[in-house]
């Protein structure tokens, strides 16, 4: 189960191809949309009759079985809601919040899971969930977004009427709220309440900068 846990997040990390894409080559939130929607449509209409078909079910199971939860049996696969996430994400958010909200997604998620599965002792409350893979999620994330700042994020924040120092306290609070999101049971899942929520709080943020 951890091994098949680890090699589903190592698969997961490969998501970051979707902020990068839309940051770096394809650019308008237009065609990002209209890119990302048919194949999220696909994935949800494939898991639909994935879940009523047992014949599909089983061929599907077949070819993805070993990067399946049990729970995913008889509901929508985290990628069908990563994909939904990320269109939701790039229509509602600016390019660059959407950008690290949605690569906080993919890498809190990803280091949360190392962390937790690989040193997670101190469970957290109410949940499988440990301090351990928080803190992970948290580092990532926050390494992550600062190392893509001074990269070149902070030419964004450079006019003027911008305060630096607001755009790097948004990057580390959205690290933290997508890291406490993560391990936090909101009944949603949590590919789609990390980026949507993340990037609501540095959205916030963004109007002071």
């Amino acid at each position: 189960m951890r091994k098949n846990e680890i090699y589903r997040k190592l698969i997961h990390l490969f998501a970051i191809i979707i902020p990068i894409l839309y940051y770096f080559v394809v650019k308008s939130q237009i065609v990002a949309i209209s890119i990302l929607l048919p194949i999220a449509l696909i994935c949800v209409v494939v898991d639909a009759a994935r879940i009523e078909n047992p014949e599909l079910r089983n061929r599907f199971y077949k070819v993805f079985g070993a990067q399946l939860r049990d729970e995913e049996a008889s509901s929508l696969t985290g990628a069908s809601y990563l994909l939904t996430s990320s269109v939701i994400t790039i229509a509602i958010f600016n390019k660059e919040i959407a950008f690290l909200a949605i690569s906080y997604l993919v890498v809190g998620d990803t280091f949360a899971a190392m962390f937790g599965l690989q040193m997670g002792k101190r469970k957290i409350v109410r949940t499988r969930k440990t301090i351990e893979g928080l803190i992970g999620s948290f580092l990532s994330c926050a390494v992550f977004g600062l190392i893509c700042y001074f990269l070149f994020l902070k030419k964004v924040f450079a006019y003027p009427d911008h305060n630096p120092q607001f755009a790097i306290i948004m990057i580390l609070v959205g690290s933290l709220v997508a890291s406490v999101t993560e391990v936090t049971n909101l009944h949603i899942n949590d590919n789609i309440s990390i980026p949507i929520i993340s990037g609501i709080v540095m959205s916030i943020i963004y109007i002071f900068i």
